[in-house]
């Protein structure tokens, strides 16, 4: 029994040292090459990366602060952690918010993301609007399928999908916390 539990201790710092050691290769090159699975409510079986400009930019780019407020790279970020793969489709509908917005497919589902300069920007703009239809009061809505609204700080984003695990998943990444960098 004591040799077992040695043999699990010595495994476990094995693992763990590989850990922090940087990898020889760029790893998101080899990801890239791998084909994605194309169900969204399950976590792909290895990292994949989008290929190569279907994100404006990276999570890990020069400008792209991992702190504070929300920005492009920042949620492109949280959703790959969180399993998903974003894809850029293109600019969101307009004339729910003043600011222009991007749209990404995860999988079936469609999420068009609004990041205001502030959170109080955000509040009034979505203050502004019908939460349930997510279209200006009284206005018809833009939207293809039932939208749902989920917001955080400076950011306001719009899910299409009728899956609920996959909505559910998508608001805890959003609504986790802000970006942060890892200290």
């Amino acid at each position: 029994m004591r040799a077992a539990a040695a043999l699990v201790a010595v495994f476990v710092a094995s693992v763990a040292c590989k850990r922090d050691k940087a990898p020889a290769a760029d790893s998101g090159a080899a990801a890239a090459g791998q084909a994605t699975s194309a169900r969204t409510d399950l976590p792909p079986a290895a990292p994949a990366t989008a290929s190569a400009g279907t994100t404006a930019s990276a999570p890990n780019a020069p400008g792209c602060v991992s702190e504070g407020d929300w920005q492009a790279c920042s949620i492109e970020k949280r959703l790959t952690d969180a399993g998903f793969v974003p894809i850029r489709k293109g600019p969101a509908p307009t004339g729910i918010f003043s600011v222009a917005g991007t749209t990404y497919t995860l999988g079936a589902a469609e999420l068009s993301v609004y990041l205001f300069r502030s959170a109080k920007e955000r509040a009034a703009a979505t203050a502004a609007i019908d939460t349930v239809t997510v279209a200006p009061r009284g206005g018809a809505s833009p939207w293809s399928s039932p939208p749902t609204l989920i917001t955080s700080n400076n950011l306001a984003a719009v899910l299409l999908s009728d899956n609920g695990r996959l909505i559910e998943r998508v608001q805890n990444a959003i609504t986790a916390g802000l970006p942060s960098a890892v200290h």
